[in-house]
Formats: C-alpha cells, structure tokens, sequence
C-alpha cells in the first residue's frame, strides 16, 4: 500500500497510527508520514504540501492589469501603480472627481466606493464652518475635527466648546440650554454629610423650589455642612469639577456605588480618608483661583423651542421605514421601540438619529452589505468551483456557508464551502472515501470481518453495532475499520493483544487450568480450575507477576 501510494518504507512497521520514516517518490525527500493517513487518500507529505500552497498562493496574486480593471469597473481610475491589496492605492473617483486612497482588497472583497460620495471621507474645514454657521453658531478657531471640541460663538453671545457631531444630533449652547442646571444663572455649590454612611459629597444646583437638590439630598439622610452662592452656574461647576480632579486624582472617590445612590454616587468620598473641612478648603482655594469670565443672564432661562408632535413623530418614522410600537417617549434622544417594516425586525432606534442621521435597520443593513458582497464574489466563486470539480446547483451565499453543489466526476451532491475549496481542498468528499453510501460502508465492514446488525448510522465516526468473524458482538466506527483497529477484544491483534494460546499455555504453567476460552485482555478475570480442584477466577497480569496459587491453597499454607 505504501509503494503504491509512492513512499518507500526505511523501517519496519510498527502500527497504523505511529510516524514512519519513508522516502516520497515524488519529491525524493525522506519524511515520516502515518499508514491511516495514506489507507485514507490523503497525502501527508509535508515537503509536497508546502509547494503545494507556495504554488496556490502564487496563483491567487492578482494581476496589476486586472486590479486596475477592477477600480476602473468601481469608478475609481489609479493615479499610480498597483501597490497591494492592503495598501492604499491613490485614486481620483470618476464621479465627484477627488481623490483619496482605497485598498484594493476593500473594493474588490467588499465593494467600497469612493468615501467623499459617501460622505465617510475627511470632512472640508471650509465645509464644516459654513455647517457651523447654518446652525448658528459662529467658529472662533480652525476646525479641529468633526469629533473634537471646538471654540464657537452662539447666537447669544456665550463662547462654547462645541463638537460637529453634536450640533448635527441637536446639541447646542450649553449656555442657552432648556434643561438640566442653568450654567448662565445664580447657582450653589454645597458640601453636604452622611452619617450612618460615613460619607461627604460635593455638588451643585440651582437649589431654590421643591426639585431642589438639597431637598433630595435631605430626604435621603443628607446634612448640608456648607454652601457657597456663585453668580453662573458655569463658574460654579468649574469649580466643582476642579475639586472633584483633586479628590480623584488622590483616588478618594468615588466612595459609593450606584447601587446605593443612584444620583451623585460619583462624587462621594469616605470620611475616614477625607473630612468635610478638607474638602471645603478645597472649595475655597478653587474658588479664589477661578476667574470671573462668566456673565450671568439678565432675562430668564429661555423655554424649550418646540416641542415635536407625537402624531407628526410617528409619521415620519412610518415615512423612514419603522412601524412604532409605543406612542412617542417624548424626547429625541430617547429610545423608541419599532418594527422594520421591510424585514420584521424589532429594535430601539432614536427619532432624533433617524430624523437627522438617517439611521435605517441594523439587519437591512448587514443584508444589504451580504449580498453586495455576494454579488461581487460570485463570479469568481463560480468559476473556482467549476475548476476544482464542483457544479453550484444554488447560488452563491457566503465563503463559510455549505454550498450545494454535484462533484462532476461521481455525480453525487455534497455541500462543500467556498473556503475550502480556495484554500486548496479541491477533492469531493465521496470521491476521497471520507463518505460512503449504506451499501459501500457495509461493503467495508463485511470485508474486514464484520457482519452489520443495524443500518448504517451515516458517519464513518458514529457507533456501529456488528458482528465479528469470532462471534462476539461490537461496537465499532467505520473509522476504526480504515485505520487498521478491528474493534474487538476478543480477536488478537497485530503488535497488540497476547494470543490466546499463549496465554492458555502461560496459565497451564503457573497451575491452573482455562474453563473458557482467553476474555481477551490480561486484565480480565479469566474462570480456571486449580490443581487443588477449587475454581478461581485469576487475570494473566496476576500469573506474570508470579501468582501461582488460588485463594484456597493460599489459605491452606498460611494454616
């Protein structure tokens, strides 16, 4: 079997599974390569499967002229010579004429297009200042970046750090927001206790009315231990978050845990590391460094603009492909549970990110980008599998997706994946004897000296129960069968097992005579007639170490 396959055999034999050093004929290089391997059709020459896979890696370079083919078909025309797939190649896109630098492995495995008309490109600063400035708010520095804080004036005078993101979700002047602590009026900073919770806390708020924060404070167990009264809150809350630097900097907070306190947990130290007059001296020194840049508001707060209409809300997200399921939370930044009308698919987006992002269904989406991908690998996958052997009898899915296909030279069906099959597997499971029908597999075992009791379970790796030539019934694989294991333990086996013979003759010897035939293992009881007459049931690993008595004789000597 060896020769036939093209090895050499160097040494003697020694089993099915052990490595044997053989010269291959084909490449003349001695290696150790196992008999299973070469019983069931596989080659496991190590120094043909590396040329093997510098020979497919070759094949699979792209071409200089076909990659550019390739752009050109993506509307992209290469202002260089071809880089790499996963190097950038810089390109001038024939539709909106700029350039950038696509890898050629995102065009061709994905289908990217050009990122300025798909507006994932760097951004213009100039661009980004005439946003600004639509949303009114007046740039006081360059752009630094769509996703950085920068400098603005807004409409009301108030100079703010800002970021392009936020003023395209509806984020503006914090200033001149309708919601949370008001930064332009007289605000309280306040140093309140705990007791039974050991704890001293640092805040902020308006603290007039029944919403006050030290009312909340005190209803929870709070004491208030000092407050100072600032002009804006804005300067007040920078002189909170100065303290709170120096707290954390020192790793004192936070102290409690959500779980106790829900609001303000995070700027909670314990006393027993910090004291409540400590951290207002560090109120006080803040303060006197803090400079006065902020003026307060001489009107009132401004109220909310307006307000979206639940019935108008709901339409527009019919109108951008979502069935709500609950009425209008309320808010825009708020997550509103509704159904994709065009898969089913149930999620929780935001009006405010469908509204102004354009958010659509995340599993249309992931569709969508599936098939894209499909349709432009499928050509080239067809074709492979044509090549190695395969006809597609469905279309192209995924590289990790079964495809059903029927081997041209068997004709049966078999579901291999493209990934395999480009990585080099080129061989129909059938065709390479990792599958057999019922009757081939009955075939198999019928030949090696087992007769079915059952049909065939459909894997070589599945419980078989059968027959053996010896007539004891077993257990065993059809893989089992293929690498050389017969399975039984009744029947000898090669460089394994003792023979029955021997062992009857080595029992005979030590003084007892077999009333069955050998179990199979030494290790098994084995019934036998003492020279006494008394039957003793003795294993051959006993006999070999020298047992030559039963327990009745054993008795009578010790007497």
């Amino acid at each position: 079997m060896m020769r036939e396959a093209g090895y050499e055999p160097l040494e003697p034999y020694l089993s099915a599974a052990a490595p044997w050093s053989c010269r291959h004929a084909a490449c003349g290089e001695v290696v150790r390569v196992k008999a299973s391997s070469v019983r069931s059709g596989y080659d496991p020459c190590p120094v043909c499967r590396a040329e093997g896979y510098k020979q497919r890696a070759a094949a699979r370079r792209t071409d200089p002229a076909e990659a550019t083919a390739l752009m050109r078909a993506h509307d992209f025309e290469p202002l260089e010579p071809y880089p790499g797939a996963s190097m950038g190649w810089r390109c001038r896109c024939t539709t909106c004429g700029k350039e950038s630098k696509p890898l050629y492995s995102g065009v061709k495995g994905r289908g990217h297009r050009c990122g300025h008309c798909a507006g994932s490109a760097p951004l213009d600063p100039a661009a980004c200042a005439a946003e600004m400035r639509a949303a009114g708010f007046e740039p006081r520095e360059p752009y630094p970046g769509s996703d950085k804080r920068w400098l603005c004036r807004c409409p009301a005078g108030h100079e703010v750090h800002l970021r392009l993101t936020g003023v395209r979700t509806g984020k503006g002047c914090r200033m001149c927001a309708t919601h949370g602590i008001d930064l332009a009026g007289p605000a309280k900073l306040y140093v309140i206790t705990h007791r039974e919770w050991n704890t001293v806390k640092v805040g902020i708020g308006a603290c007039t009315g029944y919403t006050s924060r030290l009312l909340q404070h005190e209803r929870q167990g709070w004491q208030l231990y000092r407050a100072g009264d600032f002009t804006t809150g804005a300067a007040a809350y920078d002189v909170e978050q100065a303290v709170l630097d120096h707290l954390r900097g020192a790793k004192l907070c936070p102290f409690l845990t959500k779980d106790v306190m829900p609001n303000g947990w995070s700027e909670t130290c314990s006393t027993d590391r910090v004291t409540a007059d400590e951290v207002w001296a560090l109120v006080e020194e803040e303060t006197r460094r803090a400079p006065d840049d902020y003026a307060p508001r001489a009107d009132a707060r401004p109220r909310a603009a307006f307000l979206f209409d639940a019935e108008a809300a709901a339409e527009e997200m019919r109108a951008r492909g979502y069935e709500p399921l609950v009425p209008y939370p309320g808010r825009t930044n708020a997550t509103w549970p509704a159904r994709c009308t065009t898969c089913g698919h149930e999620g929780r987006p935001t009006f405010n990110a469908v509204r102004n992002g354009g958010q659509g269904c995340r599993i249309c989406r992931t569709r969508a980008a599936q098939a894209k991908r499909a349709a432009a690998t499928a050509p080239k996958a067809e074709g492979m599998m044509k090549a190695a052997g395969f006809e597609p009898l469905e279309p192209y899915s995924t590289s990790q997706t079964p495809w059903r296909c029927r081997c041209t030279a068997c004709g049966r069906d078999s579901t291999p994946t493209y990934s395999n099959v480009s990585n080099g597997g080129t061989r129909c499971r059938f065709c390479s004897s990792k599958s057999s029908n019922a009757e081939q597999a009955a075939a198999e075992m019928r030949a090696a000296g087992f007769e079915p009791l059952e049909p065939y379970p459909g894997r070589a790796m599945d419980p078989w129960r059968c027959r053996c030539a010896c007539g004891n019934e077993v257990t065993t694989r059809l893989s089992f069968v293929r690498s050389g294991t017969t399975g039984c333990k009744k029947c000898p086996r090669p460089g394994g097992r003792t023979d029955p013979a021997k062992a009857a003759a080595e029992v005979r010897e030590a003084g007892f005579e077999p009333l069955e035939t050998y179990p199979g293992k030494t290790t098994d009881r084995w019934r036998c007639r003492c020279v006494c007459g008394a039957e003793a049931a003795v294993a051959l690993t006993n006999i070999r170490r020298g047992r030559t008595r039963c327990g009745t004789c054993s008795k009578d000597h010790a007497n």
